[in-house]
């Protein structure tokens, strides 16, 4: 009766200890696969052991840099994994390229991806209509201090369905460098609206091994969890742009 016993309660503790280790697994939840020149294109989020947002990004699967247009803008809408939905201040990733690049000319005029993670929905942000002086006001309201890290400044104008650009003064390409990736913030109308690695195609190709710091504002519109570092890095065949190190930001 003692050996049935302890062999039950022996059972009963590695079944615990098997569902524990089930729950406590880091896991990645990947989006929906988007067509992307001759590859993929998709959105990915990892949770930490206690079930904590840690990453989020996008990965090009092999293939996906070539045979892009040399022509059109190519735009693509990646919707985030239902499991990161309500669980970081993200709503969606925004990828966009254009082979001859945009203004201003000398700087950013190479061909290259923006690559928005938006907190705007995605209804509110497809209605952002063209910059002229009847739509300025939304564009020119800018965040209050605090709410854009220092020394971001803004960008003049803005673009429809995507808002205000704001840049780092002191980034290699606005100071006589070459542009090969760059940090961008994004608002609309008083509000922080997205975080945007740019990343040229030459450096997409060239087997990157990217991390670095992104900027951090003193003040934050709705507590959650925020990156503190932003990646650009092959692994495998791919290449992944991600927002790492999230930590809880009131």
């Amino acid at each position: 009766m003692k050996k049935l016993f302890f062999a039950c309660a022996t059972l009963l503790m590695m079944l615990g200890s098997c569902k524990k280790d089930e729950v406590t697994t880091p896991q990645t939840y990947k989006g929906a696969e988007q067509t992307l020149g001759n590859g993929k294109a998709y959105s990915w989020v990892t949770f930490s052991e206690n079930n904590l947002p840690t990453s989020i990004g996008m990965t090009f699967t092999k293939g996906a840099l070539d045979n892009l247009s040399h022509t059109a803008l190519t735009a693509l809408v990646l919707k985030l994994p239902t499991e990161a939905v309500g669980k970081t201040p993200f709503d969606h990733i925004f990828l966009s390229f254009s082979h001859t690049g945009h203004e201003p000319p000398g700087i950013y005029d190479v061909a290259h991806f923006d690559i928005h993670f938006y907190m705007q929905p995605l209804a509110e942000r497809e209605a952002i209509p063209p910059y002229m002086p009847n739509t300025a006001a939304k564009f020119d309201n800018i965040p209050a201090d605090g709410y854009m890290p220092k020394p971001y400044i803004k960008l003049p104008g803005g673009v429809p369905t995507m808002g205000a650009h704001w840049a780092n003064p002191t980034s290699t390409e606005l100071n006589g460098g070459k542009f090969t990736e760059t940090f961008i913030m994004g608002s609309y109308d008083g509000k922080v609206t997205f975080y945007e690695p740019m990343v040229t195609l030459a450096l997409l190709q060239s087997s990157p091994n990217i991390t670095k710091s992104t900027p951090i504002p003193t003040k934050f519109a709705n507590a959650g969890y925020y990156p503190m570092k932003y990646s650009i890095k092959q692994e495998g065949d791919n290449i992944v742009v991600s927002l790492d190190e999230m930590m809880m930001m009131q």
